[in-house]
């Protein structure tokens, strides 16, 4: 399945765009690396650009989203769950 480029949104072409210049530099970071060290050197790569990308496409996702920017109490509440008590734990029968 090939995208269509032309017709990504201005959010998708920014996270292909996005996921190319991490690709790079996870492709450089594998050339660059001295033997033996391909594998750490592409992870520490993704640990400083990948997760950047990441952030990015997170960040971009939440803003192109109306109710995200709104302040104030959640559309659906949820509460939270009550902590067991310490005599939860049935007892023991042998």
């Amino acid at each position: 399945m090939a995208l269509d480029f032309a017709a990504l949104s201005p959010e998708e072409l920014l996270a292909a765009e996005s996921a190319v210049l991490t690709m790079r530099s996870l492709l450089d970071a594998a050339k660059a690396a001295p033997h033996g060290q391909g594998m750490v050197r592409v992870e520490a790569a993704l640990h400083e650009n990948g997760f950047e990308h990441l952030r990015r496409m997170l960040q971009t996702a939440v803003a192109s989203h109306e109710g995200a920017q709104k302040k104030g109490s959640a559309v659906c509440p949820v509460p939270a769950e009550q902590p067991p008590h310490s005599d939860g734990a049935g007892k023991r029968t042998f």
